[in-house]
């Protein structure tokens, strides 16, 4: 009796010819996932492969690309600008992702208390309305009310009104990262409430209900049912919140330009000045793949750190 071997080649046409139901459903999924596939072979995988090659070789316009080894590597390494720079960065996230998720929380609370649904509606749009603003026209509008001038800046004339000192905000050294945070604060707050609102609607009343029964008051309902159940959303947001601030380059670039003295040159705005500022294409193309790899660690860390099953 002859014994016939299905070859893979031979499966792989027979699924392109669709001998049989399970073949055409694989060839039905395999279309649908095809776009998805040649999109991010475009838009990731042949960006990141051409940026690895600017890394290594010496580009010009008049002569043949020539290997260069890790001499790109070494010249960022080497750049004091580019590691104060990153500092910066990670300096932003700290002044403004924990308070931006404090605020969130806290709104999302209040605000999922509401009982008049139109109201409630108004005002997540309200606070949401800063997400979906320019930053470009964040940074124009900030800088108004920042302007040190107490006759002209709004926030220096409350000062005054209140016989309080005036602030340099933008334009002083140890004040302007600060002052940026705020931006960033105001223009993300409204995302992150609209994320923990979702999860606490999927918080079960019934657990409120037990605990209300056995005691419990408003600070433990939040403590110990409320804040463990929207670990996901927090997971969540301190991941996009983080990767946001380590790639935020219109608000210090318009607000600030990376001044005074360097002192908000955050490391994207470092990237682009050393680009199309000192067209340093290679060097600047090895510092963006030394963020994608932060910003990929740092995800990995923060996924693994603060994601916590839990069970009810």
């Amino acid at each position: 009796m002859a014994i016939t071997v299905r070859r893979p080649l031979q499966g792989a046409i027979n699924i392109i010819r669709g001998k049989s139901l399970r073949d055409k459903q694989v060839r039905t999924a395999y279309l649908f996932i095809l776009p998805a596939v040649l999109f991010f072979a475009v838009h990731f995988i042949l960006p990141v492969a051409y940026d690895l090659y600017l890394t290594v070789f010496r580009f010009s316009f008049v002569e043949a690309p020539t290997f260069a080894g890790a001499e790109f590597y070494q010249a960022v390494l080497q750049d004091k600008l580019f590691w104060s720079s990153l500092w910066r960065t990670f300096y932003l996230a700290i002044l403004s992702v924990p308070p931006t998720m404090a605020i969130a929380m806290v709104l999302a609370v209040v605000l999922d208390g509401v009982g008049n649904p139109i109201l409630k509606n108004v005002l997540r749009t309200v606070y949401f309305l800063p997400v979906v603003t320019s930053g470009v026209a964040i940074a124009f509008v900030w800088s108004w009310l920042f302007q040190p001038s107490p006759q002209y800046g709004l926030f220096n004339i409350i000062l005054g009104r209140l016989g309080l000192p005036a602030h340099m905000w933008l334009t002083s050294i140890s004040e302007v990262m600060p002052s940026i945070a705020i931006m960033n604060i105001w223009a993300r707050v409204g995302f992150d409430t609209i994320i923990f609102m979702a999860g606490l609607q999927t918080i079960p009343e019934t657990l409120y209900e037990a605990a209300r029964l056995e005691g419990a008051n408003r600070i433990h309902l939040f403590f110990h049912i409320t804040l463990p159940l929207l670990n996901p959303q927090i997971v969540l947001v301190s991941v996009l919140e983080i990767i946001n601030v380590l790639k935020s380059f219109d608000i210090p670039y318009v607000a600030t330009d990376g001044g005074p003295i360097n002192a908000s040159r955050v490391i994207v705005l470092h990237i682009y000045e050393q680009a199309f500022k000192s067209n340093a294409i290679n060097e600047a193309t090895v510092g963006a793949l030394i963020l994608f790899g932060l910003i990929f660690l740092v995800s990995i860390l923060q996924w693994r750190l603060l994601n916590r099953p839990v069970e009810y």
